[in-house]
Formats: C-alpha cells, sequence, structure tokens
C-alpha cells in the first residue's frame, strides 16, 4: 500500500492507541534516513521507526535495530537533547495530509513542563522528520530540496508551515465533497477520486471506486467514499504482486494474491518492512562483494593471460641455447659478417638447422647473444611459473568464493565470507572494531538417524573438517568447488543410502550444481589434511572412494 494519508490515518489511530502515555528511553539514528525511538509503556519495550527513506518511508515498530555509527548524526543528538525521558502525549494525522505529528511532554533545563512536537512527513523523496517547539523548527532530518526550498523554509528557527496543499477536496466537508463530487461525469471513477480527493493513492482509489459501484447519487457516492474512510472495517494483510505488493489496512478488493493477515496493522508494517529491510540489505551486500571478488578475478584474469603469453614466447628457449652450442661447435667454420648459417644439429639426428647471424658480429659474439638470450628466457620462465601457479590458486580461490556468494540465503552468510575476505587482504579492515557476532550455522540435514552437515561457505568449510571427528565421513566433490560435507558416524558404519544422499547434497552445494552424475569423493575425516598457510576451504585427502550422484538439495531432510 503506497504511504497515502488513508492507511496513515489508520496507523495514526493505532499507533495513538498503543504509545499514548509511552515514556522515550533511548534515542538513535543508524543512517541518514532511519530514527529509532525506543519506548516505555505498560505493554512493555518497543521500538518505533520513523524512515524518511524515499522508498521505504514510513512510521513502524520494528525489532531489527541496524547497528549506530560511532559517532551520533546531530539530528539524532538534537532529538535526544529534547526528547529523551519525555511522553508521548499523542499520535494523530494532520489534516488528511501525509503529515504524522507526534507531541511529546517533558521538562526543559528549568524543570518546567514543555511540549515538542515531531512531524513525520511521510512524502516519498520529500519525507521528513522536523522538530518544533511552540510553532517554531528547532531542527530536521533532512534540508529541504532546492525546488521547495523556494517556498517552504525548514531551517532551525524558522516557523514551521505545513506543504502546499493540493487542489483536492476533503471528505471532512460534505457540502464541498458533494459540489466535486458532482462534476464526475462517468467515465473513470478511480481516476477521478484519485485526481480529486485528498489522501488516495492510486492503489487506494482503485479501491475507493471498487467499494462505489452500483451507486445510485453523488450523495450516495460521497457515503460510500465516506464509509470507507471513516466506517472502515480494520484487517490488515499483506498481499498483491510486483509494484502492489505491500501492507493493507483492509482486505482490497481490486488486489489479488494470496493474504496474510495480521492482528493489528503495527503487526503488519513489522513484519513486511523487516523482510523487505533484510531483503534490500542482501542485495545490496551480495552486490557489493559480488562486484568486489568478479573486478579481483578479471584482475587475475588478466595477469594470468599476461603470464601465458610471455610463458608462450620463451617455449623457445632451449632452441636458443642449441643454436648458441652450434655456433661454438661450429666456430671454425663461421667468418665475421655472415648473416646467416645451415648446421647440423647433433641434437636431432644431425638434421640441417638455418641459424640467423648479426653480420656485424664475430661468430663468439652470435654464439654469446644465443645464450644471452637463452639465460634471460630461463629466467622468465623459473620467475613466471610459480608466478602463475599462485594466480591459478587464487583464482580457484575466488571462484569458490564466488560460488558461495551466490549459494547464499541469507545476509548473514555473508559475515563469514567478509571475515575471510578481509583476513586475506581482498578487503579493507574496519575503521572500528566491531562487535564478535555468534557462529553461524551449518546446514544440517538428518536421514535414519544420521546427522549430515553442510558448509555454507570457506570459514564454515574449516569449521566443520577441523572439528568433524577422525571417524565422521568427509566428501567433496572431485574436480570442483564445493562445500564440505561431514556425516556423523558416532563409530558405526554408515549405510549406502545415506552416503549417497550426502553426495547429493555436495554435489547441490557446488559448481557442478547443473550437471548430472557429478563424481564426489568421500573417506574418514583422518584422512583429511589442510596444508600449512592453505587459502580457507582448502584441504587435501587420501584413501578415498568415488561415487557419482546427481545434484539434490534434499531440502525435505533439512532441519
Amino acid at each position: 500500500m503506497a504511504q497515502d494519508a488513508f492507511s496513515l490515518y489508520h496507523v495514526a489511530k493505532e499507533l495513538n492507541t498503543i504509545l499514548k502515555g509511552a515514556k522515550i528511553n533511548r534515542v538513535s539514528q543508524p543512517d541518514k534516513d532511519d530514527v529509532y525511538l525506543v519506548t516505555h509503556s505498560y505493554t512493555g519495550n518497543r521500538t518505533l521507526v520513523l524512515s524518511s527513506n524515499a522508498e521505504n518511508c514510513r512510521i513502524a515498530f520494528t525489532k531489527e535495530e541496524k547497528q549506530n555509527p560511532k559517532t551520533a548524526m546531530s539530528f539524532c543528538m538534537l532529538l535526544r537533547k529534547h526528547l529523551l525521558g519525555s511522553i508521548i502525549e499523542s499520535v494523530e494525522l494532520v489534516g488528511f495530509e501525509r503529515i504524522v505529528k507526534l507531541t511529546f511532554s517533558g521538562r526543559n533545563d528549568f524543570r518546567e513542563t514543555v511540549k515538542k512536537v515531531l512531524y513525520a512527513e511521510i512524502m516519498g523523496k520529500y519525507s521528513n522528520l522536523i522538530l518544533t517547539e511552540n510553532g517554531i523548527i528547532l531542527g530536521c532530518q533532512k534540508n529541504a530540496p532546492l525546488d521547495v526550498a523556494t517556498t517552504r523554509v525548514t531551517l532551525s528557527g524558522a516557523e514551521y508551515k505545513l506543504p502546499k496543499p493540493q487542489d483536492k477536496i476533503e471528505l471532512i466537508d460534505k457540502n464541498e465533497a458533494i459540489s466535486r463530487l458532482s462534476a464526475f461525469s462517468g467515465e473513470d471513477l478511480a481516476r477521478f477520486i484519485f485526481e480529486n480527493v485528498k489522501g488516495f493513492a492510486y492503489p487506494t482509489a482503485v479501491e475507493g471506486a471498487k467499494r462505489c459501484e452500483g451507486y445510485t447519487s453523488t450523495e450516495d457516492l460521497y457515503n460510500k467514499l465516506y464509509n470507507f474512510i471513516y466506517n472502515l472495517e480494520i484487517k490488515p494483510n499483506v498481499c498483491g504482486e510486483g509494484k502492489l505488493r505491500d501492507v493493507y489496512v483492509t482486505d482490497y478488493l481490486s488486489i489479488d494474491g494470496e493474504k496474510t493477515y495480521y492482528n493489528t496493522i503495527a503487526d503488519a508494517y513489522e513484519d513486511y518492512y523487516t523482510n523487505k529491510d533484510k531483503s534490500k540489505a542482501f542485495a545490496t551486500k551480495k552486490k557489493s562483494l559480488t562486484d568486489k571478488v568478479q573486478g579481483l578475478i578479471k584482475k587475475l584474469g588478466k595477469k594470468l593471460q599476461g603470464e601465458s603469453e610471455k610463458l608462450l614466447e620463451c617455449k623457445d628457449a632451449d632452441t636458443l641455447r642449441i643454436k648458441g652450442e652450434l655456433i661454438t661447435a661450429n666456430i671454425y667454420r663461421l667468418k665475421e659478417g655472415m648473416d646467416s648459417c645451415e648446421l647440423e644439429n647433433y641434437y636431432d639426428d644431425y638434421k640441417p638447422i638455418k641459424i640467423t647471424l648479426d653480420k656485424r658480429l664475430s661468430p663468439s659474439k652470435n654464439a654469446q647473444r644465443y645464450f644471452k638470450k637463452y639465460a634471460k628466457e630461463k629466467r622468465t620462465i623459473e620467475i613466471l611459473l610459480p608466478q602463475k601457479a599462485q594466480t591459478e590458486k587464487e583464482l580457484s580461490y575466488l571462484t569458490a568464493v564466488m560460488m558461495f556468494i551466490n549459494q547464499a540465503k541469507d545476509i548473514d552468510e555473508f559475515k563469514d565470507l567478509e571475515e575471510e575476505l578481509i583476513k586475506e587482504g581482498l578487503l579493507p579492515k574496519p575503521k572500528f572494531k566491531v562487535k564478535t557476532i555468534e557462529e553461524s550455522a551449518y546446514r544440517v540435514f538428518e536421514i535414519d538417524g544420521y546427522v549430515i552437515k553442510c558448509g555454507k561457505n570457506n570459514v564454515q568449510n574449516d569449521r566443520l573438517t577441523q572439528r568433524a571427528f577422525k571417524e565422521d565421513l568427509w566428501l567433496h566433490t572431485k574436480n570442483f568447488h564445493s562445500a564440505h560435507v561431514i556425516v556423523e558416524t558416532k563409530g558405526d558404519a554408515i549405510p549406502n543410502n545415506v552416503i549417497e544422499t550426502a553426495a547429493e547434497i555436495c554435489a547441490f552445494y557446488s559448481d557442478a550444481k547443473q550437471g548430472a552424475k557429478v563424481p564426489v569423493d568421500y573417506c574418514f575425516k583422518k584422512f583429511v589434511k589442510k596444508p600449512p598457510q592453505a587459502k580457507p576451504g582448502s584441504v587435501i585427502y587420501t584413501d578415498y572412494k568415488t561415487c557419482y550422484v546427481n545434484p539434490n538439495a534434499h531440502s525435505e531432510l533439512q532441519k
């Protein structure tokens, strides 16, 4: 549901019931858009989020608070100064505009009772939070954009004025409303309501038109619209597809799709926006990590190509040495000033080989020239071969990291990946010390009493393999990047069907996910070793067997 005045009217009514008399215990502002007010009342502590984000502007409760910056923002400090310890007197909609007015009662430095008003203007890209006292602005979250600043001042010390009203009617004024509604010519009622009635977003206007079907007169149309707004049966739900997927305060007959109902509008908002914020944060973090890793892969790819090309240029290094030796062996046959010669190659059954000479040099110096070229290319090969092997190793590692990024389903799975990339020096260290986080959980499956654990990233793979018992079964795809999988044996022999299931899970969480008959190696964990200074997730193993399976997530077995 678009954040129109129709919706905010019912939101404000409910919040007023819940928050009236609540005390402000804490104020935080994790970013430029969101302010969190931790309230305490007889119902307990609840966190109210006031967001001026263009896409997610709202006033609602939340259980998922974002991490605060080390230094509080100036608007946050202003709110702490004026609102901490104050009591919420009321929450109400201003007129029928998209502005929610929160009135607070507190005490000033002289212990005198004072009232402060926080206006939450929920207006898409023009959303803002403005704190006032006696109608004078104390501060605002955002400075007004240029196209607004010329007509409406929001600077500290200025008088707070409402935004310029639209040329639309309010249904609270019956005579004016009926006069405007009488102009409807019978074409598109939803469009007419949207363009003439204040507080309706287009989806709400469509619903209003749906509710007014069959009206008999202009007054009947007015009554139906009035009842739709002010005598509405509250049935909070989340439904709709695509852009229409949103929170609705009641059943919208014009919106199709499965509906999830909630006890209160606050609960619906909290669940919807929590999931939406998580999805957005997940997508943002995934894109950030993907761009970084893909950039490194591209860089290493170019480096590998350059190393391969240089090695290709040096492939005839031995031929240079042979030419130098042949010139030396036949120096008595050569004269200064020759530009080439043809000599018998005793390394190749004495077949003749043509050798280019520099006629400005003597035969001995021509031989030295070939030996120098040979020595140079030999040194190049000696340097480039280990460099190329290291580049291939790093490229293989980053390919595995990319696979785990694509497999991630939750933002928490990126914490291990970030930690891993920071330790490898591929991401910068955080400026501030991050709080120690709990270890993320593995994927856990159970079949016939056997527990199967599957790592979600290289950090988990190392942790899983390191902590497994010697007699546990360890699995990994052959010649493909994959998660490490452990089957806990408890000292028992593992049935073939359990091994096959574990192998199918391993194949599913691998680079070979789209293939068939994927080879999966398995052995006891005691035969798995991690080489010193190896990359995260890298191991060597022996005494293994191989089975061929089709990838299968086995989500029905996941705990």
